[in-house]
């Protein structure tokens, strides 16, 4: 590929103007991926808009939406709710701004769950809820975050999830192991072969509900509870 041929060219001869290159390049591609995402995803979310609705609309109280993508959440938020919104990509993040409901409130951060910052806007044991929906597959320290997540619920707090995880059987699953190196690329850190709902309950969260069900990859919701033993531990 000549485009893989001239990056390589540039990186091993001028390391400092590969540096830049590299930087403008994937700029680049994340401005382009945020602006294209809500068209993408349009067909997927009419179907969860009402799963959204579910989870969301009665929860009051502090709330954490990890990776609050273009704001699809957002208007999903019940009126007493305050939100504490974060979001790894800036043009992601800048998108969202323009869905910013009046009747909740809602504060935004260009941060990811796993970054240092996060422990000086969120203090141990003040979150009602943290609310991650299609997004666990993209932080790169899966348990580092649910860890962080167990650090700032109350200790009656729920973690709230919608994630895609892994094909059950093969061939799929077989064939997502194979299309992933690629389609983390192409996705923007997006894993297609994590198995989400499993890794959650390794890390101590006690499911209230569960549902497993199929679009064209297979999801996975659940309410989850800080389990007593591992709280204070």
């Amino acid at each position: 590929h000549v485009g893989t041929f001239c990056r390589y060219v540039i990186s091993i001869t001028f390391p400092p103007i590969a540096k830049d290159y590299f930087c403008c390049e994937m700029k680049f591609y994340q401005k382009f991926f945020a602006s294209r995402y809500d068209s993408f995803m349009h067909s997927i979310e009419e179907e969860f808009y009402s799963v959204r609705e579910e989870l969301l609309a009665d929860l009051e109280g502090t709330i954490l939406d990890v990776g609050s993508g273009t704001g699809v959440n957002f208007e999903h938020f019940h009126a007493n709710a305050r939100v504490i919104a974060i979001e790894p990509s800036e043009y992601m993040l800048e998108k969202s701004l323009t869905k910013l409901p009046a009747k909740a409130t809602i504060e935004t951060h260009h941060l990811s769950a796993t970054d240092d910052a996060m422990d000086d806007i969120i203090p141990d044991h003040s979150l009602d809820y943290v609310v991650c929906t299609l997004v666990l597959c993209t932080i790169q320290d899966q348990q580092l975050a649910l860890q962080k997540f167990k650090q700032w619920l109350k200790p009656d707090g729920k973690l709230i999830v919608l994630e895609h995880i892994h094909a059950e059987h093969n061939p799929n699953r077989f064939l997502q192991n194979l299309i992933n190196p690629i389609w983390k690329v192409v996705g923007e850190g997006c894993h297609l072969n994590r198995d989400t709902d499993k890794t959650i309950k390794e890390a101590g969260f006690l499911p209230e509900n569960e549902t497993y069900f199929k679009r064209s990859l297979r999801f996975y919701q659940g309410v989850f509870s800080v389990e007593g033993d591992k709280l204070r531990e």
